[in-house]
């Protein structure tokens, strides 16, 4: 009963982490959840900086591009909860866990 019960454990992670490792670009959904949350913590961790004095009301997803396999470009606007906006460009790279947040450039006077 131990044998099938570990052999069942194992299939169930094997199958999550197949499913989990076929996507050669995260959802927009998930890029934008990754921005906002990595931005909270941001604003917080420099509060002097925009991104500290307002936070993040929401995340708009202009474009994704694959740079290589496993790493995305994200082009952004982050509307904060002043009604100011930012325009970020950031990279999110695929780790066995899935997708983390990697790199960002303020790219609102560009």
């Amino acid at each position: 009963m131990k044998r099938i019960l570990a052999i069942s454990v194992c299939l169930i992670f094997a199958l999550g982490a197949l499913g989990s490792g076929c996507a050669r670009q995260p959802e927009q959904k998930k890029s934008a959840k990754l921005m906002r949350n990595y931005f909270q913590k941001y604003g917080k961790k420099y509060p002097n900086t925009p991104f500290g004095q307002s936070r993040v009301d929401s995340v708009d997803i202009l474009g994704q591009q694959e740079i290589h396999k496993g790493l995305v470009a994200v082009e952004s606007f982050l509307t904060f909860k002043d009604g100011t906006v930012q325009r970020v460009q950031a990279t999110i790279k695929r780790t066995p866990l899935g997708w983390r947040f990697s790199s960002w450039e303020n790219a609102t006077n560009l």
